[in-house]
């Protein structure tokens, strides 16, 4: 019984890996599209520029006013960015230059993906044979 139940969480995981195949392919073009990628890139830099811009002021001052603390110790036009530092402040930038090449290693990582998947499905159909072998010798059991 101690094999039955991780063998059945692993085949029910495995279970739309069928499903993953025909999308595979378009999602290494898609990530491999220098176009998508600098949309992606612009839109990550646009986001984490608003996360840092993001006001932190008035829920740290709300943690301290919790903590029984002088929330007027705290600042209340606070911001993400003033807290991670001025190191950070080219983090948006950075981002968005280090995308394309983090897209291509995901696009990388969904073509082995896809070429894994006749393997994937045959661990699947094992472990079902598996499972239901257990399952006979169990009943029979009782």
């Amino acid at each position: 019984m101690r094999i039955l139940l991780p063998a059945a969480v692993l085949g029910a995981a495995l279970a739309p890996v069928p499903a993953l195949a025909g999308e595979a392919q378009r999602v290494v073009e898609e990530m491999n599209d220098p176009a998508r990628q600098e949309q992606i890139a612009a839109a990550a830099e646009g986001i984490a520029e608003a996360v840092m811009a993001m006001p932190a002021g008035p829920l740290l001052r709300a943690a301290e006013t919790m903590a029984g603390r002088d929330p007027e110790a705290v600042d209340p036009d606070l911001r993400v960015g003033d807290l991670v530092g001025p190191e950070a402040a080219d983090a948006p930038r950075e981002m968005a230059r280090r995308m394309p090449a983090m897209m291509g290693a995901m696009a990388s990582l969904a073509g082995a993906m896809d070429a894994m998947l006749p393997e994937l499905r045959a661990l699947g159909d094992r472990i079902a044979e598996d499972m239901a072998e257990v399952g006979a010798r169990t009943r029979d059991d009782y």
